[in-house]
């Protein structure tokens, strides 16, 4: 059986969490859709060593990816699906959240003027 957990004291609950992956339901739909497994989130946290929103980040590519391979616009009436509209906003959620990753491990040198003169700093 394919493993879905959601508790967001754990980093694949928090990977979920970040990356809207929180449908148990989901893991029995093919396509972009598809909810990942405990197994799959898993191993996007290691290749991404435990960081919650970089490994979302990665979720939400392999989605996106998904999405560009159906790469087509459906009408049926009044209902409209535009897959690749759905990659190109799943590609900038990704972009968002590595931004959001990478911001928090920025971290400020001591003087914040290093290209004042010797002379200059206190």
């Amino acid at each position: 059986m394919i493993a879905f957990t959601y508790d967001l004291s754990t980093a694949i609950g928090q990977t979920r969490l970040y990356a809207g992956d929180v449908d148990p339901d989901g893991l029995n739909r093919t396509g972009g859709e598809r909810t990942r497994s405990d197994d799959e989130i898993a191993q996007l946290l290691v290749i991404y060593g435990d960081d919650a929103r970089l490994a979302a980040a990665a979720l939400l590519e392999s989605k996106a990816a998904e999405f560009a391979l159906y790469a087509i616009n459906v009408c049926q009436g009044s209902l409209r699906q535009d897959y690749r509209e759905r990659s190109l906003q799943l590609r900038e959620c990704a972009k968002s959240l590595r931004l959001s990753a990478s911001a928090a491990y920025w971290n400020p040198p001591a003087n914040p003027n290093v290209f004042a003169h010797a002379g200059d700093r206190e």
